[in-house]
């Protein structure tokens, strides 16, 4: 087992003790503290690590199982998969934020529309919501200097009670509106595809049909670990830039 050294909570901070343990693991993890195919310290070795009770401690491995990161093995423990390329990169969600309102301020808002329905499954199914949950769905198409770049759809649960009207959608990002009333932004998890434009995405975003676009899938979640918001997005690939930049780890 690698030693880590005594890794108390902070308790300053607004996230819950189990998404600070699921952070540092993951964190781990990807710098490469734990290896692909190693088994992590026992539930009550981490306990004793991190000083939190087990229940604490489970709820934080649940969500790198959930992650595809790590897998139970009966009677042998809790194993690092062996393949991480398939795994999320980790990314800076405050990065994410910034992002956002930087493109709100760039870029303005046209043919918004909000509407309440019921979810469909792949909603139900990202929000992690029972079928017949309503959400409220608002859509709009992001300009740069008058010109069609994107399509955006976000879907938040009714049952947050966190409602936006037209005005509010034309002047800031749902992840914005999200945070001024009062949900907890702690985390997202994004994927980022090639698609072409069918003849409805064409008509929105002023292209032919069958032009590349870049498809966005993100999931948002609050400090408790609940979904909070799904976005789903389409931007032309001749706007749309994604800028990393990369640096490698000190062994």
């Amino acid at each position: 087992m690698v030693r880590q050294s005594k890794t108390a909570p902070d308790h300053a901070l607004r996230s819950p003790r189990y998404i600070q343990v699921y952070s540092a693991i993951r964190d781990w993890i990807y710098q490469g503290t734990y290896k692909p195919g190693q088994r992590l310290p026992t539930e009550s070795e981490l306990g004793e690590l991190f000083e939190l009770s087990r229940i604490t401690i489970r709820k934080a491995v649940d969500m790198l199982v959930d992650e595809e990161l790590v897998t139970r093995q009966a009677g042998r423990g809790t194993f690092v998969v062996e393949d991480l390329a398939d795994a999320p990169v980790l990314g800076d969600m405050e990065q994410l934020l910034r992002k956002v309102q930087r493109l709100g301020r760039n870029t303005r808002v046209a043919r918004a529309e909000v509407q309440e329905l019921e979810a469909d499954a792949e909603t139900r199914k990202d929000l992690q919501v029972a079928p017949g949950a309503r959400v409220q769905r608002a859509s709009h198409v992001r300009l740069l200097d008058k010109e069609p770049i994107g399509y955006v759809v976000t879907y938040v649960p009714a049952a947050l009670e966190v409602r936006f009207d037209l005005k509010e959608l034309n002047e800031s990002p749902m992840l914005t509106l999200l945070e001024r009333k009062g949900v907890d932004i702690a985390s997202g998890d994004q994927v980022i595809t090639a698609t072409l434009a069918d003849a409805r995405l064409a008509g929105l975003l002023g292209t032919a049909v069958g032009a590349p676009l870049v498809h966005i899938r993100l999931v948002v979640f609050d400090s408790r670990r609940r979904p909070v918001e799904r976005l789903v997005a389409w931007y032309r690939a001749d706007h749309y830039q994604h800028h990393v930049h990369l640096t490698r780890i000190s062994r």
